[in-house]
């Protein structure tokens, strides 16, 4: 039991609030200013798509991130 505890332990600190907070930032930020830029800007919507979609998986990976810390 204790060896989960430990293994739980370092789960979390993998997450830390920092590293939350700057994934987070950076998902916003390509999904919302980057992305919207490449379409209007730059006329690339396939990128533009791609980046929308990394910039999702920033942000569901830094708010389970989140998760994780307040469970643990």
């Amino acid at each position: 039991m204790e060896e989960r505890g430990m293994r739980m332990s370092q789960i979390s600190n993998v997450f830390s609030v920092y590293i939350n907070i700057v994934m987070l930032c950076i998902g916003l930020y390509m999904t919302f200013v980057q992305g919207r830029n490449l379409v209007d800007v730059e006329h690339m919507k396939r990128e533009a798509n791609a980046v929308r979609i990394m910039g999702w998986i920033y942000i569901v990976v830094s708010i389970a991130g989140f998760i994780i810390m307040a469970a643990f």
